[in-house]
């Protein structure tokens, strides 16, 4: 078995580690996901002594990981064969997190369908998943149709220092029954929507409003690496539902993309959702590229 150095991650490491999760990231969802500049964010708001770890072999990193959030274990391997590592590395976060709690830990993690190591590593010690999401995608060769919005709905695009209250409590209530999801407080929500990152754009947020209150929001961004738009949350309150809203926030979405010439398009969708958000996408042409799985163990 190979030997391993391992110890907490440093800032000279950071583009090594980059270049791994790069790497890891194009096969297992076919996009980067973290820039640079995400990565030295993340680093400037942990402890990279008490949340991650880097494998070295013969000198070259082989593997990193980090717990985000006190409770969620990522693994990324140089070889995303090496499952003695990949063991290692869990190892070592698993104790991390035991550590820093009294009492049960939850914790949980994604992983791509496409990356079976880490799937088998997880699932042969004790994580169990009942929640997948469908990665789908559209290539569009002319510009979409025009959204139909329902009398009285005007949509506008989001203004910093005025909507960031009513876009958090309309994304938070309509994500309400979905069965898995645990509320966020605001600044939680702000941080889950990496409003301070990069990736963050205004102009491609969307409000589907009726007089002063937001029935539903599209809140999309553009990954400039794969050239890639994603349109990240689209939600309507229920008691707007079943009324067009969702389907019309995504064709301006769309035609927003296609405006700016980005024509590939991703979301991620629960598989299983219980408003049958999946279809919704299917009728517009997008079809299901790839899929992953959220994982969780108590310790």
């Amino acid at each position: 078995m190979k030997r391993y150095s391992v110890r907490p991650a440093r800032l000279s490491d950071i583009e090594a580690v980059h270049t791994i999760i790069a790497n890891q990231n194009t096969n297992d969802y076919g996009n980067v996901l973290r820039t640079m500049a995400d990565l030295q964010k993340t680093w400037q708001t942990i402890d990279l002594d008490k949340d991650t770890c880097a494998a070295f072999a013969d000198g070259k990193i082989a593997g990193y990981a980090e717990l985000l959030d006190n409770d969620s274990p990522f693994i990324y391997l140089a070889d995303r064969y090496n499952v003695d590592l990949a063991f290692q590395l869990l190892t070592i976060l698993e104790k991390m997190a035991a550590d820093r709690k009294k009492g049960p830990v939850n914790l949980f993690t994604k992983i791509s369908e496409n990356n079976n190591t880490l799937l088998q590593l997880f699932a042969s010690n004790g994580y169990k998943s009942n929640l997948s999401f469908q990665i789908m995608e559209l290539e569009m060769q002319e510009s979409p149709p025009s959204p139909q919005w329902p009398d009285g709905i005007r949509v506008r695009t989001f203004m910093k220092g005025l909507d960031e209250q009513q876009t958090y409590e309309t994304d938070e209530e309509a994500a309400k029954d979905k069965g898995y999801h645990d509320a966020l407080s605001y600044e939680e929500w702000a941080k889950r929507m990496r409003m301070d990152g990069e990736s963050f754009d205004p102009s491609l947020w969307f409000l589907a409003a009726a007089g002063d209150e937001v029935a539903g929001v599209a809140l999309n961004f553009f990954a400039k690496e794969s050239g890639t738009g994603w349109v990240d949350h689209l939600s309507v309150r229920p008691h707007w539902r079943n009324q067009g809203i969702g389907k019309a926030l995504l064709l301006h979405s769309l035609g927003e993309f296609y405006r700016r010439g980005i024509h590939r398009i991703k979301l991620s969708v629960d598989s299983k959702s219980l408003t049958n958000a999946p279809r919704l996408y299917e009728s517009v042409g997008m079809k299901t590229i790839q899929q992953y799985h959220i994982y969780r163990k108590e310790i």
